[in-house]
């Protein structure tokens, strides 16, 4: 079981998507809109600037005690309450800790807001570059609404937020099962800053979630109905040959395929880079 962590607005409603998987231990860290009686929920005292966020921060081990699995910690960076981000990762120092960041869409943030955003995005990229976490995940909204196509204002980040977590959460299942047929592939020690996509099955497609810079490394995801692995002699061939066409000649990839009961195929992505996305 892997533990989520979401901070601030944001990051609390998408660890709450995570809760409907049975596979996940949800905690949530905010300033309001928690209820403060139940053991899960952190209730920060509400500060009028980041700055104040980060030294309003006291010991939170005794709430993280119960945290022994490897921790996926979730957040935007635009909201005051993300200068809290530090100091409360320095209590979960000895866990495996994978960052999920959201970047909000910019354009109708305020200039301070913005600001906030550049300088959180880019030191928790910088501190998972130097090892002091395992991985850190980039998702732009931005993105995910032109991926969904035409999203309605009632229940907009609803649809973003499940088709970021469904989306994590069937790369992270396929992670701890047996493909039927994959590549040999090991990530490199300084690839750990990575965003994830869908893609077309047939026709190779990609849509990643965040627009990474330098790409280094590609590990596809392929679940594919039982019935079609049994009887489609062309589809080896067919994933081969849409992965050569999206790689460089310096990107390493490999693949993995796994056999569903779903009548249609699915793929997902993991796209790494060890360059700081700015």
């Amino acid at each position: 079981m892997d533990t989520i962590v979401g901070l601030g607005k944001a990051g609390c409603a998408i660890a709450d998507k995570f809760a409907k998987y049975p596979q996940y231990k949800v905690f949530k860290i905010d300033s309001e809109g928690l209820d403060s009686k139940n053991k899960n929920n952190y209730v920060l005292s509400k500060q009028s600037s980041p700055e104040d966020y980060e030294t309003s921060v006291r010991s939170m081990k005794t709430f993280f005690k119960r945290i022994t699995d490897d921790v996926l910690f979730i957040l935007s960076g635009s909201g005051m309450i993300s200068g809290s981000a530090l100091q409360i990762l320095k209590n979960l120092k000895d866990r495996n800790v994978n960052i999920l960041y959201i970047k909000p869409d910019l354009e109708f943030l305020g200039h301070n807001n913005i600001l906030q955003e550049r300088v959180v995005r880019n030191v928790l990229q910088e501190y998972t570059r130097s090892g002091l976490f395992n991985r850190i995940f980039l998702v732009d909204n931005k993105r995910i609404e032109q991926i969904l196509g035409e999203v309605p204002i009632i229940g907009y980040y609803d649809k973003l937020n499940e088709l970021i977590v469904s989306t994590f959460h069937m790369i992270n299942v396929y992670n701890h099962q047996e493909a039927i047929h994959a590549t040999p592939f090991d990530t490199a020690e300084t690839t750990r800053i990575s965003t994830l996509g869908i893609l077309n099955v047939d026709e190779g497609e990609e849509k990643l979630f965040f627009s990474l810079d330098n790409i280094r490394e590609k590990c596809y995801y392929y679940a594919i109905n039982s019935k079609v692995l049994e009887t489609d002699g062309k589809l080896l061939r067919t994933l081969t040959d849409n992965i050569n066409k999206n790689i460089g000649k310096d990107v390493r990839a490999g693949f993995q395929v796994y056999s569903t009961s779903y009548e249609q195929n699915y793929g997902y992505l993991v796209v790494n880079t060890e360059k700081t996305n700015n």
